[in-house]
């Protein structure tokens, strides 16, 4: 059996999102294995800035501190995964980060049947709750001094509505409603039209936050697993 593989960037958050969004698209698929990278974009980006012809899925594996808590990871070969998807924060506050060092994973995980596709979360994984409406949505941003770790959670929680902040209570209509929101802002950051098209190349969003918003000290709050929703399925997933 062929396997997709979903990488994240930490372990709670980003599974019970994951877990929800499953649950409403996917149903009880067998095939998906959800691991955890713990370790961070640019921690990534180290080792294959070294050596492009690395194995991404052998690094992950090499990198993972918990690999053998993981025993889907542990087990799991290299022939056995179809697709790879991974999902990480932007995280402009990192040590380690780069505007090039951003742009040059996003070019290089940019297939899911090859190296692995990547998807970003602006500034990190709780952009998923930060939403109040979809109309404030459209022009919301973070102060980048908000965009550290402590600060941003607690931000997102405050001002965003209360229907996402369980991921265990957002359901297959909240879902579609997250979808449409964040593909509007996605190709309004790319193009200045807020409609929604099949998908959003990533490097475009990412060139767009660059270009616009950091030099004023602000990110457009943006979360990769709508976005991941809309390129996988299409405008089908309105349908679905």
């Amino acid at each position: 059996m062929e396997r997709t593989l979903f990488v994240f960037e930490g372990e709670k958050c980003e599974n019970q999102y994951f877990q929800s969004l499953k649950h409403a698209f996917f149903g009880d698929n067998e095939s998906h294995i959800l691991v955890s990278f713990q370790n961070d974009l640019y921690a990534l980006y180290q080792q294959l800035s070294a050596d492009e012809d690395l194995d991404a899925f052998e690094l992950i594996r090499e990198l993972n501190p918990t690999i053998q808590n993981q025993e889907n990871l542990a087990t799991l070969r290299r022939d056995q995964v179809s697709q790879i998807y991974l999902f990480f924060d932007m995280e402009p506050q990192d040590d380690l980060y780069s505007d090039a060092k951003l742009l040059s994973m996003l070019q290089l995980f940019d297939n899911e049947t090859e190296r692995g596709k990547l998807f970003v979360s602006y500034p990190m994984v709780e952009a998923i709750r930060d939403i109040d409406s979809p109309d404030k949505f459209l022009t919301l941003t973070a102060d980048l001094q908000d965009c550290k770790g402590k600060t941003y959670k607690r931000l997102s929680a405050e001002r965003g509505n209360l229907a996402y902040q369980d991921a265990r209570k957002i359901d297959k209509s909240a879902w579609k409603v997250l979808i449409s929101a964040n593909l509007m802002k996605a190709n309004y950051l790319v193009s200045g039209a807020a409609n929604q098209p099949p998908t959003i190349n990533q490097s475009d969003i990412a060139i767009a936050q660059l270009k616009d918003y950091l030099p004023q000290k602000k990110i457009a709050i943006l979360s990769a697993f709508p976005l991941f929703l809309s390129d996988y399925f299409g405008h089908a997933v309105f349908e679905r």
